[in-house]
């Protein structure tokens, strides 16, 4: 009988620590960015064919077309559940030849640090899926630069990490170029036709986007690196830690000395990288530039010059928020843990026991110095379930209606039945049609980042008109779905629709008509769209057949 693997043991109880109350009952974990509802509709905005920014594209059509399958609730566990296993096991298997113990050393950093509880709590769940596969990404890299011939790993988690978000595509390309990357010809442009190919499904929308703007003014220091405590911000960024959401910081990361105790782990993990073999100095490489690309803009001029910069290069608006390109650092820092963890137990002879107390310190280091990230951030992410009125609204709007969401105040709300919790307005996730809501990010102390959807200032404007139903109607609005109890908004006049346990529905054309507005992108800009989403993934297709019948 084959005995249980410890890796999968291992892992299988940090995801149960960290994900233990979302798996206990029902509803949903609803924070920040990370938003599910009980179906998503199909819009074509999922894939980015109507011109605006694709932000989750194609994350969004996917998990649209899950929960046409089974429920959003399931669609979010299964999701998170299943990243976390992914990256335990797959840092394990970046180790194979250290024991046991320094794997699980290796899977306790990498799936508990700073990081992942800063994005966990900040909502970008896509973008922590990202993370999770780089460890996937890194094994098909050294297998790519080892055997240039075989592809299939490396195309099928380059599409997997794009499919989650731009962010992840760009830093599983960034791995796969340092890991991959010699002499070798064959393996240039092998790398370069996967990397293009992959990154179709976001680059195609975002080089093509007509219906949006990318603003820098003031992004790259608004969404820079911060100090968590008297220890700097270079201290918290090497410790995996810094985000730019301070309000999210776990009370142990504003001690200086514990920060300082994380440093000194990162520190022992990087001297662990003098012990990984040939690929010491791509490992040293890969965090190093990770490292760098968190702290230029918290450097003196740096957000200024990043501005300047993006003002010629608009793709560089993708760095705005540069502390989620620390993410290889994590992977770094994991495989140096095994190695350093090994390093110990090798020292470990007859009468010097004590010796087995750092190595045992080493695996559970990282859990000692944030406590927090366990048991759903130690309450912080409570369970919640949308009030019946959210389903009797989006029956009631059709698949060709626009609808704009009042407060017209920023596109984060503090609904009640969600405890208070800032959270993305779920509204263009489960209303049928075009759903329009403030997209300005209001950082706080004053700072706004400015809409980029050009439909948003239009809105802006009508809201403010003497007859603001017409304006609407104008603009080819049909309703306006008012959230209570976050402010009192000023409601255009209509037939309502709908009212109770905490929505408004106001039919802005009962009796007059609507504007028709036309929508989405020319119909050339459509089929290009989906040229790219098919060679995207057919390569994951390819792939993934690659593997199956490859006999190595």
């Amino acid at each position: 009988m084959r005995r249980p693997s410890p890796d999968l043991a291992v892992t299988v109880a940090v995801t149960a620590l960290v994900l233990g109350p979302l798996l206990v009952g029902g509803g949903y974990w609803l924070v920040g960015d990370m938003v599910f509802v009980p179906r998503q509709p199909w819009k074509s905005a999922w894939l980015g064919l109507d011109g605006s920014l694709p932000r989750a594209v194609p994350m969004d059509a996917l998990v649209s077309l899950a929960t046409h399958v089974v429920p959003g609730s399931a669609v979010q566990r299964l999701l998170l559940v299943g990243g976390f296993v992914a990256g335990g096991l797959g840092v394990a298997r970046l180790v194979p030849d250290q024991r046991w113990y320094a794997r699980a050393a290796a899977i306790t950093l990498f799936c508990w640090n700073p990081w992942v509880y800063e994005r966990l709590l900040i909502g970008q769940w896509a973008i922590l899926l990202g993370y999770l596969l780089l460890p996937w990404v890194a094994r098909a890299a050294l297998r790519l630069r080892a055997h240039p011939r075989d592809w299939g790993p490396a195309a099928v988690m380059l599409v997997l990490s794009a499919l989650c978000s731009p962010s992840s595509g760009v830093m599983a390309v960034g791995v796969l170029a340092v890991l991959a990357l010699g002499r070798d010809r064959r393996v240039w442009w092998r790398a370069a036709v996967l990397a293009v190919g992959a990154n179709l499904t976001w680059a195609l929308p975002a080089v093509t986007a007509t219906a949006a703007r990318v603003t820098t003014d003031g992004v790259f220091e608004g969404f820079a690196a911060r100090a968590e405590s008297a220890a700097g911000t270079a201290a918290s960024v090497l410790s995996l830690g810094g985000i730019w959401k301070t309000s999210i910081v776990p009370a142990e990361r504003t001690s200086a000395a514990l920060v300082l105790l994380s440093c000194l782990l990162s520190l022992v993990a990087l001297a662990g990288l003098a012990r990984s073999g040939p690929d010491r100095r791509r490992w040293a490489l890969l965090g190093g530039a990770a490292l760098l690309l968190a702290l230029v803009p918290a450097m003196p001029g740096g957000s200024d010059l990043l501005e300047r910069l993006a003002d010629s290069v608009p793709g560089l608006a993708l760095l705005r928020d540069s502390h989620r390109f620390l993410a290889p650092l994590g992977l770094v820092l994991a495989v140096g843990s095994a190695h350093s963890v090994t390093a110990v137990r090798e020292r470990i002879r007859p009468g010097v026991p004590a010796l087995w107390s750092v190595v045992a310190l080493g695996v559970l280091a990282p859990l000692l110095l944030l406590p927090s990230l366990a048991w759903g951030a130690l309450g912080e992410l409570q369970r919640s379930s949308y009030p019946e009125a959210w389903t009797d609204v989006a029956e009631l709007v059709g698949p060709e209606d626009t609808t704009v969401v009042l407060p017209w105040v920023g596109s984060y709300r503090g609904y009640a039945w969600n405890h208070r919790r800032a959270v993305l307005d779920p509204a263009p996730r489960l209303l049928p049609g075009e759903v329009l809501v403030d997209d300005r990010v209001l950082l706080g102390g004053g700072r706004v980042v400015p809409a980029e959807d050009p439909r948003v200032v239009a809105v802006t404007g009508a809201l403010a008109d003497p007859d603001p139903a017409a304006a609407l109607r104008a603009l080819g609005v049909r309703w306006v779905l008012v959230e209570r109890g976050m402010g009192d908004p000023e409601v255009p006049p209509g037939r309502i629709a709908y009212d109770g346990e905490g929505l408004r529905l106001v039919d802005l054309a009962p009796d007059a008509a609507v504007t028709h507005v036309t929508k989405g992108a020319l119909r050339s800009r459509q089929i290009l769209l989906s040229i790219g989403h098919t060679c995207a993934f057919l390569l994951l297709l390819a792939g993934a057949a690659w593997i199956l019948t490859s006999r190595e």
